[in-house]
């Protein structure tokens, strides 16, 4: 027979290994946790060191070169202000991709110098980060020191660092370094990786840990139990507990389950709506954007001409300034959308074909199309102007994409505007081939483009149709006429 004292000597032996296991587990993953986040920060410091002597070196390049007013040194002077770019480029790399020099003018702030001509990479970072990067700009101007900004934006994976040029005690500029984080957000990955290998080991030295324990108690208990019925008594008991725990538990799972399964469908109905709207604001952008880009050539063409004269100058900068308010206005379009209690307005087709010819007509003459207008009809209607130019501006965009796609000899776009019986009409016709009969019925659904292979979307006739059809209680109708396609918008007078 076993000596009592030797039992009770390997009971306590055997719990001091367990809970010693369970302390080095713990301590190790704290030590782990320890050890991550002073990574990151020694990362951090290697990102904000470099960056910081790489805006050095830049700015004491840039205040030798350009002894006396920045701004105005390099609006008048372009070989110093290609100086300055080349510069700016030699420290480009894939990490720190996007370096350009920014100052204050009297009214905002101003591009000056930049290290890339690729406008889709400037576009994609403006949009990425032009929410915050004005104030930002205003607080190293007034406090007079770097800035470094980490952008909490999933998509950017980025960061941006700001570092005054100071000449006299004043800030002549801001030297802007775009650079990525993916190093950064590779190493959190792999750190957290292992961490959950410890959470794993961690959970599974846990369960080992409650096992002995358990096991001891219960081996030590059964030594000492004498009573066969309280014994039994007691192991009833404990599966009365353990069945309801057991059901306390499913019920909770279940719950927690169905909680989650209400979170997921709301989750997926915001992110629907949400890329919806994105797809339709891109789609409605891309106008404007391109004529922007067309008036910007036409400046420069005019400059390296020496034939930029001040009316020139003014008249181009206007139209960027309003081609540039319609995209903001075009988001707040957008936003009003889907509200059911928008206010009609007195308007006429005349007004709206202007409006849009004001951001579409650079476009469309630069690619030699013909637009005639055949306007007949100028009585007025109550509907939503904003929603009607956003019609009117997709139908005349799918005109220009069909001849680029078809290369048609001599294209044109007519509009027309007349009045039959009690109805309004406004007709957009083209001489690109027509669409084809066997998908012409499928134009408006959702979804359905011609152009995919050329970034289509397949949302532009569908919003297109909802807005006339739902929205301005009309018809949008389409047909293939001897030349080409003609979209109708069939609205009621005003006096209806």
């Amino acid at each position: 027979m076993k000596n009592p004292t030797t039992k009770i000597k390997a009971f306590y032996v055997f719990n001091a290994l367990a809970i010693g296991l369970l302390l080095i587990s713990i301590l190790l993953y704290f030590f782990f946790e320890n050890t991550k986040n002073k990574i990151f920060h020694i990362n951090k410091q290697a990102n904000i060191e470099y960056v910081t002597s790489l805006a050095d070196n830049l700015s004491e390049d840039i205040i030798r070169a350009a002894k006396h007013d920045l701004y105005l040194t390099l609006i008048e002077d372009d070989i110093l202000k290609e100086y300055v770019e080349s510069d700016l480029k030699l420290f480009v790399t894939t990490k720190y991709k996007y370096i350009y020099l920014v100052s204050k003018n009297e009214k905002d702030f101003v591009l000056l110098a930049d290290s890339s001509r690729n406008m889709k990479e400037k576009q994609k970072l403006y949009h990425l980060y032009k929410l915050s990067k004005k104030n930002n700009f205003k607080k190293v101007y007034q406090e007079k020191s770097s800035l470094y900004l980490k952008h909490n934006d999933k998509e950017a994976q980025g960061a941006s660092y700001l570092k005054p040029i100071i000449v006299n005690g004043l800030v002549e500029g801001i030297i802007v370094v775009e650079f990525s984080l993916q190093e950064q957000k590779t190493i959190s990955f792999e750190l957290q990786t292992l961490e959950n290998m410890f959470k794993i080991a961690l959970g599974f030295f846990s369960i080992i840990f409650i096992f002995i324990i358990w096991f001891s108690f219960t081996d030590k208990k059964r030594e000492g139990e004498k009573n066969i019925a309280f014994k039994n008594l007691e192991i009833e008991t404990k599966k009365v507990l353990e069945l309801n725990n057991s059901l306390e538990t499913k019920v909770e799972k279940e719950v927690e389950k169905n909680r989650l399964q209400d979170q997921q469908l709301v989750q997926q109905s915001r992110l629907a709506q949400m890329g919806e709207m994105i797809s339709m604001i891109a789609h409605q952008w891309r106008q404007p954007l391109g004529a922007i880009s067309a008036t910007s050539v036409n400046i420069n063409l005019h400059a390296r001409l020496n034939t930029l004269d001040k009316d020139t100058a003014i008249n181009l900068s206007d139209k960027i300034s309003e081609y540039s308010q319609h995209l903001s206005s075009t988001i707040d379009d957008f936003r009003e959308f889907f509200k059911p209690n928008k206010e009609k307005k007195s308007t006429t087709y005349t007004k709206i074909l202007k409006s849009v010819l004001n951001i579409i007509e650079t476009s469309i003459t630069n690619k030699n199309i013909e637009l005639l207008q055949d306007l007949q009809c100028n009585e007025p209607f109550n509907s939503y102007p904003n929603e009607l130019k956003q019609v009117l501006l997709n139908l005349i965009k799918n005109a220009e994409d069909v001849f680029l796609e078809k290369e048609t000899a001599n294209p044109y776009i007519k509009v027309s505007t007349y009045k039959e019986g009690k109805k309004l009409i406004l007709e957009v016709a083209d001489n690109g081939g027509g669409i084809d009969e066997s998908i012409i019925k499928n134009i408006f659904d959702p979804y359905f483009s011609t152009k995919k292979q050329k970034d289509g979307t397949g949302l532009g006739l569908y919003m297109s149709k909802t807005i006339i059809e739902k929205h301005c209680e009309g018809e949008l109708l389409v047909s293939n006429n001897e030349h080409g396609a003609s979209f109708k918008i069939i609205l009621g007078a005003e006096d209806e």
